[in-house]
């Protein structure tokens, strides 16, 4: 094949031109032949998708020492779709059965959740493990959501998400970008030192400051502290920054909205953590080289209204339903108190 007659470095870019999407849309792209292969599954793997779903399968393969040999080597974003447990067909139930949700809530429908819960977590410690060898991965997306059943709409809300877990992929190096979407989960502490005060996320986000381009945040708790650097860090690369307070739209079936709570605090009420959200961005962006869009969303009644606080202009926006975090939006030019009130009467809605 006269295209495999390329230098090695040109071979690279075509099959990186080429993207990954292009080989995972039909795996037998994979196997032209030996020399090609080599080039192809680097290219497949550069961008990686994986779900819970899709982990499971990867870590019981018997090809999974190869595959995780390509993670570490070829990885360079990695985006994580996590949905909670969806194995509901475990329980041999109706979802019309008017003792389904009482089976669910009770003692054995929880068993069975708090079992795969450890082996999602053990799955993505493995992972994390194999990315924290990494010296390619830059980008590292990790998304959510609630865990719903298809039918059943009044189970009780569950979290499903270690503290330890996600502290492991925070220790992976030479991040540019990390965005989490953690919604639909609280981070549920699983050993007993965890429960101290020896692991905060906030700090061990904070502590990625120095090196991020790109952080986009939310959160079911959270606090001022991950914004927080050292004093002496100046021009730092961080130039995009997002930090989304609403829960508004983390389930499909949830008629109410909610905003994060304080990290650790219990007596800390919603207008005090969005001031000192605000307010340590402010101290950030004076720490930042060429900050773009540096922002603090939360929403307000009676339309549950997505709004951010523009920190580099000192602004408020109203962005429409449905808008991206970062989409330009309208311009508030009067912020009236009554949507602050608005705010504080939401975030007692919250379903923790």
């Amino acid at each position: 094949m006269a295209l495999l007659k390329l230098p090695p470095e040109t071979l690279i870019q075509i099959f990186d031109h080429v993207g990954s999407s292009y080989f995972r849309s039909d795996l037998s792209r994979l196997t032209v032949c030996k020399q090609w292969s080599e080039f192809a599954h680097t290219a497949c793997f550069r961008d990686l998708y994986v779900t819970q779903k899709i982990l499971r399968r990867l870590l019981s393969s018997p090809y999974v020492e190869s595959s995780l040999r390509l993670v570490k080597n070829s990885v360079e974003t990695l985006d994580l779709n996590l949905k909670g447990f969806e194995d509901w067909d475990s329980i041999p139930l109706s979802g019309h059965d008017p003792q389904a949700v009482n089976v669910w809530n009770g003692a054995h429908g929880h068993a069975v959740r708090a079992t795969w819960t450890t082996e999602l977590n053990n799955d993505l410690l493995y992972l994390a493990a194999i990315i924290q060898q990494s010296r390619r991965l830059r980008i590292l997306r990790i998304q959510a959501t609630s865990e719903l059943h298809p039918l059943l709409r009044f189970l009780e809300r569950r979290d499903y998400l270690f503290l330890s877990t996600i502290c492991a992929f925070l220790s992976v190096s030479n991040l540019t970008s990390l965005d989490l979407d953690l919604c639909g989960t609280r981070l549920i502490p699983h050993q007993s030192q965890e429960r101290g005060e020896g692991i905060h996320v906030c700090t061990s986000i904070a502590a990625l400051l120095t090196t991020l381009r790109r952080l986009r945040l939310r959160m079911r708790s959270i606090c001022a502290d991950v914004l927080r650097t050292p004093q002496h860090c100046t021009d730092l690369k961080l130039n995009e920054m997002l930090i989304n307070l609403s829960l508004s739209n983390e389930s499909p079936v949830t008629t109410s909205a909610a905003h994060a709570t304080c990290c650790g605090s219990s007596t800390e009420g919603f207008l005090q953590l969005k001031a000192d959200m605000e307010k340590q961005a402010q101290v950030l962006v004076a720490q930042m080289a060429a900050p773009k869009i540096v922002r603090i969303l939360t929403h307000a009644l009676p339309r549950i209204e997505m709004r951010a606080f523009d920190v580099l202009t000192g602004r408020n926006v109203a962005l429409s339903e449905g808008a991206e975090w970062d989409d330009e939006g309208e311009v508030i030019e009067d912020q009236v108190s009554a949507d602050e009130s608005e705010i504080s009467d939401l975030s007692s809605d919250d379903d923790e």
